[in-house]
């Protein structure tokens, strides 16, 4: 039996160098230059063979065999400008890992160290995804689609992500349904414009919109079960010029959350019926479109549970815990577990004694020994699910 934690206790402090550079040198996404070169030196100096995508992500392959286990690292920032105070806060003028994906990397990188020092005795390969653009474009797909998942076909994926509403030395799981499918929603709403004193001489594509807006929010509460999550959001309105002057045109963008892809086609059609039956009952014309963004994220639940296991003789009972709801929000890691059985978990950052500081916030500053939780749970489940294999 390997002390999982003793091993990733044994490459702590490079974990911990490595994420202060990557915190201190953060890259939005499709930027992620620097970043990569540090991941491709670190792999260089370890003789870890490794393919690089068009994209820029990094599959790096260790151990032999005709199946392989692959774990998932995100790599990218967020536009934010930091307000830690860190010794080693952001360096770059607004951006920020203030989503943790410095930490994500930074186990990824232990490891590959870890796994390499143990090469030979691997009971089949391990594969390391280092991707970019998770919070835009979705890295995932392109490295996907190119191929990383195949020869040698990797038969289970994990990822992980820091949870600050967890405490530092816990894991969090969920099988079945975890995040949610996102679907792009671009209304254009044209009525007559006129002068805003004889607003009977037109139709105000303004007004129209705002009865858009409150009949986009009955397919949540009146078109789809209680018992199904949907969210439709609105972000973004235009329209009009001058104060006294009703426009011809409005846009507005927002974004449908679902958990799967049956609702989502239910739901695409409802928004379709309220937006374009509203604007008609006013006189004016609208024209939506829908176009899909991540998929869902569903872990599958056996894996799940092997895992969970995992972490309780890793962690002790009190220590893990099971998440009574999935999230709303999307990560492009369904594009794994949408190629082969997949499970995507949370660890705790949040110290003894310390409020939460949460994801995408400018004092987000995860304790450092969530890394150590990370690596263990990733190289107690590798080895379980490699030994299956063979």
């Amino acid at each position: 039996m390997k002390d999982h934690l003793a091993l990733a206790r044994s490459v702590m402090n490079d974990m911990v160098l490595l994420r202060r550079e990557l915190h201190q040198h953060p890259e939005l996404s499709g930027e992620e230059h620097k970043t990569l070169a540090l991941i491709a030196s670190w792999l260089d100096a370890l003789n870890i063979p490794y393919i690089t995508y068009e994209n820029g992500g990094i599959c790096a392959m260790i151990g032999r065999g005709d199946r392989a286990v692959g774990i998932r690292g995100d790599i990218d920032a967020l536009p934010v400008e930091e307000q830690t105070e860190l010794r080693y806060a952001s360096e770059v003028p607004g951006v920020m890992h203030a989503c943790g994906h410095d930490v994500h990397t930074a186990i990824l990188l232990g490891a590959a160290k870890l796994f390499k020092s143990m090469e030979d005795e691997l009971p089949g390969m391990v594969k390391l995804f280092f991707q970019p653009a998770e919070e835009t474009v979705g890295g995932a797909q392109v490295m996907v689609e190119g191929g990383c998942m195949q020869n040698p076909p990797v038969e289970q994926v994990l990822a992980l992500h820091v949870d600050p509403t967890l405490p530092v030395g816990s894991a969090g799981f969920l099988p079945g349904k975890m995040n949610a499918a996102v679907i792009n929603l671009d209304i254009t709403v044209r009525g007559t414009g006129c002068h805003g004193a004889h607003p009977e001489q037109g139709v105000d594509p303004i007004v129209v919109s705002a009865q858009i807006i409150s009949a986009l929010q009955t397919v949540a509460s009146r078109q789809t079960a209680p018992t199904t999550p949907v969210v439709v959001t609105i972000g973004v309105i235009n329209g009009g010029t001058k104060r006294n002057v009703i426009p011809d045109t409005v846009t507005m963008q927002g974004t449908v959350r679902v958990l799967d892809m049956e609702t989502a086609a239910q739901v695409k059609e409802q928004i379709r019926r309220a937006v374009q039956n509203t604007a008609a009952a006013y006189g004016a014309e609208a024209n939506v479109t829908l176009t899909d963004d991540y998929p869902a994220l569903t872990n599958h639940a056996a894996l799940t549970h092997a895992m969970a296991a995992e972490a309780r003789k890793l962690l002790g009972e009190d220590k893990v815990v099971f998440f009574e709801n999935p999230s709303l929000g999307a990560d492009d890691f369904a594009y794994f577990t949408n190629a082969a059985p997949g499970c995507y978990f949370n660890i705790g950052t949040t110290a003894p004694g310390q409020p939460p500081q949460m994801l995408h916030s400018a004092f987000f500053a995860p304790d450092e020994d969530c890394m150590l939780t990370g690596l263990a749970l990733f190289s107690a489940g590798v080895w379980k699910l490699l030994e299956e294999q063979a």
